[in-house]
């Protein structure tokens, strides 16, 4: 059998074989860094198993057939093919790239004494629209919008202290304790991979705020996510435990900005 039809034969069964078990590793890992919504479905089957398949199929693919070469190198008996003359390639001068024209400018910014300020970066979720936060319809999206509050970020600032809520409840008119909620709810966004689902999730386990999340096992509340789930059904797929790992260790590190 050639190398090529292995290599083909073997993706096509780690393919097929993660559509039947779509936890099978490494596809499952690398997908769940994405936090890719399981609701995406193609010809009638989702999109993640689809990805995890690819990935399984190609890595797997690939390890057999290094080893494949390994344990099978070229016959000696194969006549050597004619050495061909060297060509020397001529030194033509380098095309600027987008890297040189860059630092170029960044040079006669410099040189006209110019200041560059980089902008900070903030998580993507932390961008999204203030009603990405469940609990928080048309009706009261607008009158926080109204109010200055238009993204997640711009709730976490305007809720992170009792006199900024009460200031902030007021203006919409909602009461302070449901205020409070969607800034706990907005907070989860900070963490990486936490998005609405999985803020509810965590709510329904009884972890509704940061803090809660940075004191739980990783081992206990994957066992207690993943019994809610199947009981309630509120995510496709309930995180793998070493998300849960990371949520925990990254909650326990994230700066406090809310004041209780």
């Amino acid at each position: 059998m050639s190398k090529a039809a292995i290599f083909v034969l073997v993706f096509l069964i780690l393919f097929v074989l993660t559509l039947a078990i779509p936890v099978i590793p490494p596809g499952d890992m690398i997908t769940s860094l994405f936090e890719l919504p399981g609701t995406m479905i193609f010809l009638g089957l989702s999109l993640v198993d689809i990805l995890n398949g690819i990935i399984n199929g190609l890595i797997w693919g690939l390890v057999v057939f290094i080893i494949f070469v390994v344990a099978n190198p070229a016959s000696k008996d194969r006549e050597l093919e004619p050495l061909r003359a060297p060509s020397y390639p001529t030194i033509a001068k380098p095309i600027p790239t987008e890297a040189t024209a860059v630092v170029t400018m960044s040079k006669k910014r410099q040189e006209k004494g110019q200041t560059e300020v980089k902008k900070k970066r903030t998580y993507t979720s932390l961008d999204q629209d203030i009603e990405t936060i469940e609990g928080i319809g048309p009706a009261y999206g607008n009158r926080l919008r109204n109010s200055g509050v238009r993204v997640v970020d711009d709730l976490l600032r305007a809720g992170s202290t009792r006199s900024k809520r009460r200031i902030l409840a007021n203006k919409i008119d909602v009461a302070p304790a449901i205020l409070l909620k969607w800034v706990y709810r907005a907070n989860f966004f900070r963490i990486r991979g936490i998005g609405t689902q999985y803020s509810s999730l965590l709510e329904s386990a009884g972890v509704n705020t940061v803090a809660d999340l940075s004191r739980r096992n990783p081992k206990n509340l994957h066992a207690r996510l993943r019994a809610i789930n199947m009981k309630k059904n509120l995510v496709r797929r309930t995180p793998p435990y070493r998300t849960i790992e990371r949520w925990i260790k990254n909650a326990k590190n994230l700066e406090r900005l809310l004041e209780d």
